[in-house]
């Protein structure tokens, strides 16, 4: 009971105090369960090595005794084990293995699950096309057997698969099928999952308030069923959407609860993932030495419980902190340990993130023809596997050499296809970056009014995420360190064309944002700052409502 509410230290407390008596009375099938829901538990709470070592001996004992149908499940639990592990090939050896016993004893439903997982591992492969033909011999085995619960976890699996190749509404489609069949049946665990995965793909496609509805149904359901293991994950899914939206404060709240839940159950996996993400919040904001501690804390989980996946993950992410620093040679080396490590356990979508921070990292160095060829490469990677959201920065960070190289229509062009994408996916970040971008390029084309134009817009989208902050001054405060570029150039403009007093009201704006929030807030009124020329003059207006305003 307690590993199906995801309470894995108390399974393990329950698991141990079984196994001796089973060992003291001579019960060989079951002391190789024992030993298997042991490392299940162990695999649950990310202890990958101990898993295995449980694993194999409930597998050992099992060929002993000639359990086939024990020794199929076994071979298929290390294969999931291998599989956390970045282990792909050995993965896909061990699931072959259930595979083969499960057909030749007539095991319907270990065959379906056995396919399933395989498709799993096509699908980190890289491989989906094999991937989405395992999964469909999997619910073509599911809806034979009549099994609702297993058909369900099939067309989810298909929908992962047309998630990762950028096809969001097939994806949709087969996770809105596994949705209704776990409501139909009463599985909320699955319901929970089912809702899970739509808000991923509803964040993926850029609809953050949908992503953050069903993520919230899911939470709500894991809390009511007891899924410690569960709600982790949805408080993390649902940071990571609040990150998305520039909502740092409730990003680093939700991801902060989920911490606390894995520290709790013991799931290293999870504390990894979630310090990982924190570290990726505190980036955002310039906290970088916070960011730093975030990351190397994730790392060393990943190498400690042999995560390849996570280990990659966690160089890149500090590869980036030490390029935001400025410390490109140490970047460099970062993402140069992560690169080997994508390429080895073939997850096609990071090692095209790797090669994108390489090119801005040669970029940075001013190796521009290098910067070029690693952000083709990271390009062709993200169109291939239908990632809009890596092909836009692709694209953002090409029109950024180009322009460095001052081959500006080329720069112009490939940043609009970037501000296109971030768009249609609702990047508010991306847009106020590509749009920063695109002032430059104008400008060096002397196309003054379209500059005028993309400094507006820009400073819109920049005060758009400041609204997402709330009333977290701190996170304020950074948030106007890192986007000062459209107001100080904007004023600098001003400033050149003649026009002072727009110069000035321009960097008030800039100055006073926080002041004007507390008097919008302590007055109850508005907050007239906007990027429109026309209200700049509502600092003025706010402060005289406050009839004792000397000190102002």
């Amino acid at each position: 009971m307690f590993k199906s509410l995801g309470e894995y230290k108390k399974a393990k407390e329950y698991f141990q105090k079984a196994l001796p008596i089973r060992i003291q009375i001579g019960d060989k099938a079951g002391e190789a369960t024992d030993y298997g829901n042991l490392g299940f538990v162990f695999d649950s709470l990310g202890e990958y090595e101990k898993a295995k070592e449980y694993l194999e001996k409930a597998l050992a004992i099992s060929i002993q005794i000639g359990d086939k149908n024990g020794e199929a499940s076994w071979y298929g639990n290390l294969g999931k084990v291998f599989h956390s592990l970045g282990e792909y090939e050995k993965a896909k050896r061990y699931l072959e293995k259930a595979l083969a016993i499960s057909i030749q004893i007539g095991d319907k439903n270990g065959e379906a699950s056995y396919y399933g997982n395989l498709g799993i591992v096509f699908q980190s492969l890289g491989e989906y096309e094999k991937a989405k033909e395992y999964f469909e011999k999997a619910i073509s085995i599911r809806i034979q057997i009549g099994d609702k619960e297993g058909e369900a976890i099939a067309y989810g699996n298909l929908g992962s698969v047309f998630r990762y190749l950028g096809e969001y509404e097939k994806a949709k489609e087969y996770l809105e099928k596994a949705l209704a069949i776990t409501i139909q049946i009463g599985d909320k665990n699955g319901e929970a999952s089912f809702y899970g995965k739509l808000g991923i793909v509803f964040k993926s496609l850029g609809e953050y308030e949908k992503a953050k509805e069903h993520l919230e149904k899911a939470l709500a359901i894991k809390i009511q069923i007891g899924d410690k293991n569960g709600e982790a994950g949805s408080y993390g899914n649902l940071g990571t959407v609040f990150q998305s939206l520039g909502e740092y404060g409730k990003a680093k709240e939700h991801l902060e609860k989920a911490l606390a839940i894995n520290l709790q159950i013991g799931n290293k996996n999870g504390e990894a993932s979630s310090c990982g993400n924190l570290g990726t919040v505190f980036q955002s904001l310039g906290k970088y030495e916070k960011a730093k501690e975030h990351l190397e804390k994730a790392l060393a989980i990943t190498i400690q419980i042999g995560d390849k996946n996570g280990e990659a993950g966690s160089y890149g992410n500090l590869g980036t902190v030490f390029k935001s620093l400025g410390e490109y040679e140490k970047a460099k080396e970062y993402f140069e340990k992560a690169l080997p490590i994508r390429i080895q356990i073939g997850d096609k979508e990071g090692e095209a993130t790797v090669y994108g921070n390489l090119g801005t990292v040669f970029q940075s160095l001013g190796e521009y023809e290098k910067a070029k060829e690693y952000l083709e490469k990271a390009l062709a990677i993200k169109i291939q596997i239908g990632d809009k959201n890596g092909e836009g920065s692709s694209y953002g960070n090409l029109g950024t050499v180009f322009q460095s190289l001052g081959e500006y229509e080329k720069a112009e062009e490939y940043l609009e296809k970037a501000l296109s994408i971030a768009q249609g996916i609702k990047d508010l970040d991306g847009e106020f970056k590509r749009l920063c971008n695109l002032t430059v390029v104008k400008l060096c084309q002397h196309k003054i009014q379209e500059a005028f134009d993309c400094l507006f817009l820009s400073m819109k989208k920049s005060e758009s995420l400041r609204s997402f902050l709330g009333d977290n001054d701190d996170f304020k405060v950074l948030s106007s360190d890192l986007r000062d570029f459209p107001y100080r150039n904007l004023s600098a403009f001003f400033c050149s064309f003649g026009n002072p007093n727009d110069a000035l009201y321009v960097l008030e704006l800039a100055r006073a944002r926080a002041l004007a929030d507390l008097m919008a807030s302590q007055y109850s009124v508005e907050s007239q700052i906007s990027a429109d020329p026309q209200s700049w003059i509502g600092i003025e207006n706010i402060m005289k409502k406050e009839s004792n305003s000397s000190c102002l």
